[in-house]
């Protein structure tokens, strides 16, 4: 509502300079048309290649249609002594874009691997802490007693560590030592990833020993990214009718958006290390729209319109991830992936829907649909809005939400979230029924004992 006020503004501004330069006497009319005007392009193509030591960077575009402009566009102005009376009706602006491909092929690390690295990293913060800390205290030791500690109670008895604090009291980590050989950081049995490996620390250089694999990883090759974005529709239409009444104390506009639409039609991004077509990511989008209808509001420049009734709807349907192999084998990835119940590297949904009534000034209805092949989600209620200039507000009434779990790993997860927090949610057969209500601020939620 802010965004569309702040356009309003602007766009009622240009209009009344255009007025200004059309009225100069105390009584005057002025009245205009066009059919259509815009800007058309056809099968464009343009590409770019870097110099060879650019390691070939290379870009091109192509372009079947481009359509952007305005049509049916009319405007009357009437002026009586200091009063200004302004019509408009326009049909835009209106835009088709059909067979958009952009490629880029670029040379640069692989950022896959630069991922795992960093994940890796975050798992390995406690433990690497803990492994310094241990060879601090070490050295302390050995200059006040004149020996070296034989366990890491010695050091905890005479005050060197403490292994109730951070970064020991982390459970999914054990720690010991052999100097002056090393010491060591060995996960627990507790730990969620069954595949971590222990962490040393060479006693002599201070330095960390990976394994083979983990070592592999440091040395992050280069590769040429292949990325296509490949677009088969983007179109957008407009219709509306603009009322301007402008006087010297005030102001004051009607707007009444009789129809927009934005629509986009199979979309798909891929990204391709080299010929590693195992790894591409890829994202797909088969179809997203936004509608709105009927959609008036009114109010002058120097406060807040009100919104009196319209009707709006955004749906995206069967919107899938493809999750590269090496980020698959990525523990917290997978277990996510077990967890939704993905078998194939693709993350999928369904559908999101959300509907938006505005019934009058105060009231108006709202359901959201959300489906995957793990969980289904839908919410239907009832709002009330209050547009007063100095509390705007907006109150849920009568909302229900409802939560399917599909996969297995998702029900689990529920269980245990209700065990952990204390709480029972409340259920039809498998479907968990909250109600809600209140500012949509601080709502209300019933249905969690």
């Amino acid at each position: 509502m802010i965004c569309l006020h702040i356009v309003m503004r602007k766009f009622i501004q240009i209009t009344l300079i255009i007025i200004s330069c059309l009225s100069g006497q105390d009584s005057s009319s002025a009245n205009g048309s066009i059919v259509e005007t815009g800007i058309f392009l056809k099968d464009l193509h343009f590409d770019w290649k870097l110099p060879h030591k650019d390691n070939g960077t290379f870009y091109s575009i192509d372009l079947h249609e481009f359509k952007f402009g305005f049509s049916d566009l009319n405007f009357s102005q009437e002026q009586k002594g200091s009063k200004h009376k302004i019509n408009t009706r326009i049909s835009g602006p209106n835009l088709k874009i059909d067979q958009l491909v952009l490629n880029a092929k670029i040379t640069s690390k692989n950022w896959l691997t630069r991922e795992r690295i960093r994940r890796l990293e975050e798992r390995q913060e406690n433990p690497k802490s803990a492994l310094y800390l241990i060879a601090n205290a070490i050295d302390l030791y050995k200059v006040d007693l004149e020996e070296n500690p034989k366990s890491l109670n010695d050091l905890y008895v005479n005050q060197y560590l403490n292994l109730d604090a951070y970064p020991f009291d982390d459970p999914k980590w054990s720690y010991s030592f052999t100097i002056p050989e090393q010491i060591i950081a060995q996960p627990t049995q507790i730990n969620p990833i069954t595949e971590t490996k222990p962490l040393i620390l060479d006693w002599n250089t201070r330095e960390l020993q990976f394994d083979s694999i983990q070592d592999s990883l440091y040395k992050v090759p280069f590769v040429q990214w292949d990325y296509l974005l490949d677009i088969q529709s983007i179109s957008q239409l407009f219709s509306s009718k603009l009322e301007i009444d402008l006087s010297p104390d005030k102001t004051a506009f009607d707007l009444l958006l009789k129809r927009g639409q934005f629509k986009l039609d199979h979309i798909s991004f891929t990204a391709t290390p080299g010929d590693q077509l195992t790894n591409r990511s890829q994202v797909f989008l088969p179809s997203l729209n936004l509608e709105t209808n009927n959609f008036a509001l009114s109010g002058d420049l120097k406060s807040k319109p009100i919104f009196h009734q319209g009707q709006g709807k955004f749906s995206l349907r069967n919107f899938e991830i493809k999750i590269p192999d090496d980020l698959r084998e990525e523990p917290e990835i997978q277990a996510m992936i077990e967890t939704l119940g993905i078998w194939n590297n693709s993350l999928k949904i369904r559908l999101v829907e959300l509907e938006l009534n505005l019934l009058n000034e105060r009231t108006g209805e709202i359901s959201f649909i959300f489906q995957t092949p793990f969980i289904k989600i839908s919410v239907d209620g009832d709002f009330s809005i209050r547009q007063d200039q100095i509390h705007p507000e907006i109150l849920l009434h009568q909302m229900e939400i409802k939560i399917h779990p599909i996969a297995l790993g998702v029900r689990k997860w529920i269980r245990e979230w209700e065990r952990k927090n204390g709480r029972s949610l409340k259920r039809k057969g498998a479907t968990v029924v909250l109600k809600v209500e209140g500012s949509l601020e601080n709502p209300v939620i019933h249905g969690m004992d």
